[in-house]
């Protein structure tokens, strides 16, 4: 699945989840930092990880457990790929953009 992330879509999100940072919702901003450009909020990023991993477990809503490191940003109009491998029981997760890994980690469920 990959998905790219407009200025509205991290606007919105920030109205809805209070993520509205000036590194997420102001790109005059943004542009002045290290960045060049807004960032996707990170809160942002774990819902469409889960949202694929219940697509693929529908389980996944009452017993999932997600655990990730951030290992670069994802800017404003960057396509963003969740990847999601089968490994031992859980799932590895690999999302990233076309710079490489952005957040990684593993997803499992709990026991019933």
């Amino acid at each position: 699945m990959t998905r790219t992330f407009s200025q509205q879509d991290m606007d919105d999100f920030g109205v809805a989840s209070g993520g509205t940072g000036l590194i997420h919702t102001e790109p005059e901003f943004a542009a002045a930092t290290p960045f060049g450009k807004t960032l996707v909020q990170g809160v942002y990023l774990l819902a469409v990880i889960e949202k694929e991993l219940y697509a693929r477990v529908p389980e996944w809503a009452a017993r999932g457990s997600l655990e990730v490191k951030f290992v670069s940003p994802v800017t404003e109009g960057t396509p963003f790929t969740v990847e999601i491998t089968d490994v031992d029981g859980g799932w590895e997760i690999l999302a990233a953009t076309p710079a490489g890994p952005a957040v990684v980690g593993a997803a499992r469920l709990r026991p019933a």
